[in-house]
């Protein structure tokens, strides 16, 4: 699910589509994904249903599709907070995308998004994570996501 390869801290990115391609290209790079483009307009179709800005400077895009190999979750800080939706007035600086494969039913799909929200609710989680200076660091704090999913299983 959160593989250290898929941590990034400290990227200057400062649009929402960008943020959405950069992660899904890393995606596609280390081979949770077959191909990019199917995966970027499925993100940036059920963007367009509702707004994954959860405020707090967190926005969890997500995205279902037949390209996705095996299901992932990729975290994203950026240099700095940037608008997330046009016309909001709350800015985005962290960024966990999720991806799952089509066929792989929406409750995978929903306990990951379940399980990254709790995470983020604890906000000594949340200020660890955001004070986190490397992909490691960041990496170390994630991991425990994967352990809860791996156990409810």
């Amino acid at each position: 699910m959160i593989k250290e390869e898929m941590i990034f801290v400290g990227i200057q990115i400062d649009d929402k589509f960008k943020a959405i391609e950069y992660l899904v290209e890393k995606a596609e790079e280390i081979g949770f994904v077959n191909e990019k483009d199917p995966l970027v307009e499925a993100v940036i179709e059920r963007e367009k249903l509702v707004s994954t800005n959860l405020e707090l400077s967190i926005a969890i895009p997500h995205g279902k599709s037949s390209v996705v190999n095996e299901p992932f979750i990729s975290y994203l800080s950026t240099t700095r907070p940037f608008p997330w939706d046009e016309g909001e007035s709350s800015s985005v600086q962290y960024i966990f995308l999720i991806g799952v494969p089509e066929n792989g039913g929406s409750k995978t799909h929903l306990k990951y998004i379940s399980e990254v929200s709790k995470k983020l609710m604890d906000e000594d989680f949340r200020k660890e994570l955001f004070e986190s200076k490397t992909s490691k660091e960041a990496y170390e704090l994630l991991k425990s996501i994967n352990e809860k999913i791996e156990i409810t299983n």
